[in-house]
């Protein structure tokens, strides 16, 4: 179990490091390179592939709003906030537009 929950934890840390000073809101890409990019590049824990529909199963089905929320509240595998935790709605909205543009 703590195998999995090592990379997040170390992710949790070094995101936080990152997003420590307070900014403008970030765009998409930012926010995917920095918080979302760690599961979502390779799977990791079972995360949906950036760019292979074929990995998004029904999820690709999904409105912006539902998919937001499940980043937001978290789902399965995927924590809350995607360990972006100083993240805004809509850093996350747009986050999750980044990754659904490249489907």
């Amino acid at each position: 179990m703590y195998k999995l929950f090592l990379p997040f934890l170390i992710f949790f840390f070094i995101s936080t490091l990152i997003f420590s000073e307070e900014k403008k809101s970030r765009d998409g890409k930012t926010v995917y390179d920095a918080a979302c990019a760690i599961c979502h590049q390779n799977g990791l824990a079972g995360a949906p592939i950036f760019g292979d529909k074929s990995s998004w199963g029904y999820r690709v089905n999904k409105s912006l709003d539902e998919l937001t929320y499940s980043v937001k509240n978290g789902l399965r595998g995927m924590p809350a906030m995607g360990l972006c935790m100083n993240c805004s709605e809509q850093e996350l909205e747009m986050a999750v537009s980044y990754i659904l543009d490249s489907l």
